[in-house]
């Protein structure tokens, strides 16, 4: 007879099989390695050590600290690389080739959403969006770099089938984002990289603070998703308005994370400019009907943003940009707001 199992219980049985299926790959991994041994002392005459493998693997030791607080130790740069987010993956096709890379996900491939594509159709390996530990197992990878948004559990689960994990917390400043980009080229091995990203993203920034720090009105933005008006003041949206010289209107109407705002204070903030997503948003929704009904709803035609037609469209990845697009988002609503001083 079957017993009800306590959720402690559930969870060592979902242990215990993770770690028989890792013992089967391991296993089949060793058992190819012994089948190949024989070829590769006798099978070619060529004695030249020297490696044509892209990466040395000698003095090429390091250590970098994830935003958990642990210590991660490398030899030698990891050499199938997996992130679990688009954000992260962003980041990642940026610094690496693609063959180092175990696999994009589909909505790296997107191209309505996607900000990688061309880089991303270049990795051989194609999964969904979410990846189960035994999907992971089947890639061999050798560094997973896992968002703290994840789940807990995901993530133990991780490490417990024996994974070297990196833990990114989810930026939502500029500086965060410098964090972030700075801390997975360490982690990947390529420091150099990382600083060259980092001065474009500089530069940039810069570009734009040329600009609307000397506007002597800052213009109020609102931006919609499908359920609404978003854009609390404790998410990335409102560090790109910050940048980008524009006021966040959700926030100045005191919008929480996670809310979306109603109509009364839609007016009440009365927003110089509505931002719109060019392409269909990550989560989905009719967009298309939102903009048609925001446009024509008699209760917003006395908002300054509908009266004078000021519209902007970005994509919809660049409003939730938590990587080195962060930059080009606040470019892009930089320009679009004040079109006049970007000339």
């Amino acid at each position: 007879m079957k017993e009800n199992l306590t959720s402690e219980g559930k969870n060592k049985l979902y242990k215990m099989k993770i770690r028989k299926m890792l013992a089967k790959e391991y296993f089949v991994l060793n058992l190819s390695l012994l089948i190949m041994l024989p070829f590769s002392i006798f099978g070619c005459g060529n004695t030249n050590t020297t490696s044509s493998e892209p990466i040395s693997t000698q003095n090429t030791g390091y250590e970098v600290v994830d935003d958990h607080g642990t210590l991660l130790k490398f030899t030698e740069k990891p050499k199938r690389i997996y992130a679990t987010t688009i954000s992260l993956e962003e980041i990642l096709v940026e610094l690496v080739p693609p063959e180092r890379i175990a696999a994009i996900s589909e909505p790296a491939l997107e191209q309505d959403n996607s900000l990688i594509v061309n880089k991303a159709m270049k990795v051989a390996v194609r999964v969904p969006q979410h990846v189960s530990v035994e999907q992971l197992l089947k890639l061999h990878p050798d560094l997973v770099i896992a968002q703290e948004t994840n789940a807990k559990e995901y993530v133990q689960s991780l490490k417990d089938v024996g994974f070297k994990v990196f833990v990114s917390k989810v930026p939502v400043t500029a500086e965060q984002v410098k964090k972030r980009i700075r801390n997975m080229a360490i982690a990947v091995g390529e420091k150099e990289k990382g600083g060259q990203m980092l001065a474009a993203f500089d530069t940039k920034l810069k570009r734009i603070h040329a600009v609307v720090d000397k506007i002597p009105a800052k213009k109020v933005i609102m931006a919609y998703s499908p359920l609404g008006v978003f854009g609390s003041s404790k998410g990335i949206f409102h560090a790109i308005c910050t940048e980008a010289g524009v006021i966040n209107g959700a926030a100045e109407a005191g919008l929480t994370r996670g809310e979306h705002l109603s109509k009364e204070k839609i007016i009440a903030v009365n927003p110089d400019v509505l931002l719109f997503p060019s392409d269909t948003p990550s989560q989905g929704g009719d967009m298309q009907g939102v903009m048609e009904e925001v446009r024509h709803d008699p209760a917003l035609k006395q908002i300054k943003a509908v009266q004078n037609n000021c519209y902007v469209y970005t994509k919809d990845r660049y409003r939730y940009a938590a990587s080195q697009y962060f930059a080009d988002a606040a470019l892009l609503i930089a320009k679009g707001v004040y079109p006049e001083y970007f000339k």
